[in-house]
């Protein structure tokens, strides 16, 4: 199949015709360059994203080899239990971009022969890493949407790659169908586990076909080995992170939300104002930004049919420093989120809402850390949002960060808090306050994933991880469920 396909879409480009590209190409054909040996190629594949009743965007990165130069370092396939500062500089040349311009088909799923959609040919931005961000407009609500990635060089050079994919859009607000969507965090070049295929939980997670993911952050992680300290070493551990099979893969097929935390902005525990080396706050910002698909603004909420509906918060944008007095004033949403956070929550007539945040509200955290909800130092701002989330029915926090899996209940609120975990066993590097009767119902120092699931009015949450009987197999075991909220 893969022989055919390739040769049909040879064929197909040698007398290029947009209207002509079979449908099912989009969905069949592999990774591949088309024959052509200079590129450009979509080594970084494809992120689908800001996904609504009616709207996307597709991130796309042109590059100058098929794939990064993984044997560079031994610790880019292997990953390290420990920092490893004597690895040094992340390499800026592990997948170079290249200039040239993309094109988009895109169409519905569906029976007999659905309209084809495509945009024009979009140059990517070589200020900007490479990197074009296309809006995919006028799409219809609940639908899965087909589409295949045309890359060339520029006007008059025949296309080099091409790439599908899929995603699906939200439904409308009145559809009470089935929704599933999974949530993880914190992923390093150390924490890989499946050479250069990356992370294989990526492999799990797609294999249960969710209808969209949320990454809280810590997405790549500037102050870990190989280190990232400027703009240029920054967008090289993205570029990497984003080359790893699984990884590639699963985002090439999912609809996701992308979030960041300190290690994706900057360095550890990071305000405002701060450097790591010669990077700057401004800088993480941007890249962050660059990297994957954003819209207007980083905090943000999308409703997904009549029963769910999802907060993204933004943790690092707009806090004060962590070394402030904590009090009225001290925050980590800022004013403007606060308000539009409590505002919106209120308005919301979904049966489940859903608060996904960077950092832990409710907790219990590890000793002596000390800037985020859970902590002394901004517990004035904690409890105001434990107090407001405990008189919003079937309301929950979702939270990434923390390097285990839980669900906690405030003892005092009532409010229940779930911990999806880092992105494998590899990313627990210690610290966890062990099991807390007074908080958890569920307690694990092992990593994975969170997936919610809402059928028929009724919502549950289970936390995913690795077999450890079948360490590589696509199947994750469960190792804990709740039954959300009252039905």
């Amino acid at each position: 199949m893969k022989t055919t396909m390739i040769g049909f879409l040879r064929s197909v480009v040698s007398k290029y015709d947009p209207g002509r590209i079979c449908m099912a190409a989009m969905v069949l054909l592999p990774f591949g360059n088309l024959g052509a040996v200079d590129g450009p190629f979509l080594g970084n594949g494809v992120k689908i994203g800001e996904v609504d009743q009616n709207s996307a965007i597709l991130w796309v990165r042109l590059t100058r080899e098929p794939t990064a130069d993984f044997g560079r370092m031994p610790i880019l396939t292997e990953g390290s239990p420990i920092a490893r500062p004597e690895v040094g500089p992340m390499p800026t040349d592990i997948l170079p971009g290249a200039e040239g311009e993309v094109f988009i088909q895109y169409m519905a799923a569906g029976e007999g022969f659905p309209e084809i959609f495509g945009t024009p040919w979009i140059s990517v931005d070589p200020d900007r890493d490479f990197i074009a961000q296309v809006p995919l407009e006028n799409l219809q609500p609940g639908q899965t949407y087909h589409y295949l990635v045309w890359a060339r060089r520029g006007e008059g050079y025949q296309p080099t790659t091409a790439l599908p994919g899929q995603f699906k859009t939200a439904p409308a607000k009145e559809d009470a169908g089935p929704i599933r969507f999974i949530v993880t965090t914190c992923q390093a070049v150390r924490s890989v586990d499946a050479g250069a295929e990356g992370h294989q939980t990526y492999q799990q997670m797609l294999a249960l076909d969710p209808h969209f993911f949320v990454h809280t952050g810590d997405i790549v992680y500037y102050d870990k080995a190989p280190l990232a300290k400027n703009v240029a070493e920054a967008r090289a551990k993205w570029n990497l992170m984003f080359a790893y099979g699984y990884n590639l893969a699963f985002h090439t097929q999912v609809s996701s939300y992308f979030m960041k935390d300190d290690h994706d902005t900057l360095v550890n525990d990071c305000w405002p104002g701060q450097t790591y080396g010669d990077l700057t706050w401004e800088e993480g910002l941007s890249i962050f930004r660059e990297q994957v698909p954003m819209g207007e603004k980083t905090y943000r909420t999308i409703r997904w049919g009549r029963d769910v509906q999802i907060w993204m918060t933004e943790n690092r944008d707009f806090r004060s420093a962590n070394t402030d007095p904590d009090g009225p004033e001290k925050t980590i949403l800022g004013a403007d989120q606060k308000a539009w956070l409590k505002r919106t929550i209120e308005e919301s007539d979904a049966k489940y809402k859903f608060i996904i945040t960077p950092g832990p509200i409710v907790g219990p955290d590890k000793p002596r850390k000390n800037d985020n909800h859970s902590n002394d130092g901004f517990m004035h701002e904690g409890q105001e949002l434990r107090d407001f989330i405990a008189t919003q029915a079937n309301t929950f926090v979702i939270t990434g960060d923390r390097h285990w899996q839980y669900c906690s209940i405030d003892p005092k609120t009532g409010i229940m808090e779930m911990g999806c975990g880092p992105i494998n066993d590899e990313h627990n590097y210690g610290g966890d306050p062990g099991f807390q009767p007074e908080y958890h119902t569920f307690f694990s120092e092992k990593g994975g994933f969170l997936g919610i699931t809402i059928e028929n009015g009724i919502a549950r949450a289970e936390w995913f991880g690795r077999d450890p009987e079948f360490p590589m197999s696509t199947v994750p075991v469960v190792r804990h469920r709740e039954v959300l909220g009252n039905p």
